[in-house]
């Protein structure tokens, strides 16, 4: 049995005037491009494009953020324990501040994680490098004893050090906690 050549499909597919289909068809391509590149889509956004409709939605969204209003930075100084308690998100007048590995954070840039009702509000107020190094949110794991931590553990608690610092200013330090070397 002999296949068809090329030609004979085509010419079995489109009859005779497979040159006005071939025209027809570009045609339809174009204006389909031109259609798409003039009115963009409002899914566009949704796979890395861009329309008028969304810039208009993140610029009144970037102007709600700016909005939201933050207490004023917490001024540098080493606290207490206790005094560390004070700042745990429930007030929203103080800065929202935890510590890790004896350094303290002022994250109220972060409320949404560590205030009042954030996932993580358990970490504010304290020091938590035991829950930070053990990636836990258990009760029993919000404290500052690292003393039996794997070295995969201390490796994460490192970790987070350094997203801290990279994010957060510093405060201070905490006097009196596992931490303290005076």
């Amino acid at each position: 049995m002999e296949l068809p050549s090329l030609r004979e499909v085509v010419d079995s597919a489109v009859g005779e005037n497979w040159k006005a289909v071939v025209v027809a068809f570009v045609a339809a391509y174009a204006v389909a491009a031109v259609f798409v590149f003039r009115y963009p889509s409002p899914f566009a956004a949704r796979v890395g494009g861009s329309t008028k409709w969304s810039k208009r939605k993140a610029q009144e969204a970037k102007e709600a953020k700016e909005e939201e209003s933050f207490p004023e930075p917490m001024a540098k100084g080493d606290l207490t324990v206790e005094e560390l308690k004070r700042y745990d998100g429930s007030n929203t007048a103080l800065p929202v501040l935890l510590a890790a590995k004896g350094i303290i954070y002022d994250v109220t840039k972060g409320r949404d994680f560590y205030g009042k009702g954030g996932p993580y509000n358990g970490f504010a107020g304290i020091d938590c490098s035991r829950a930070l190094a053990k990636v836990s949110l258990d009760a029993k794991d919000l404290n500052d004893d690292v003393s039996d931590l794997y070295a995969a553990e201390r490796d994460v608690l490192n970790d987070w050090c350094r997203k801290f610092d990279d994010k957060y200013p510093v405060v201070g330090k905490v006097l009196g906690g596992a931490f303290d070397k005076s």
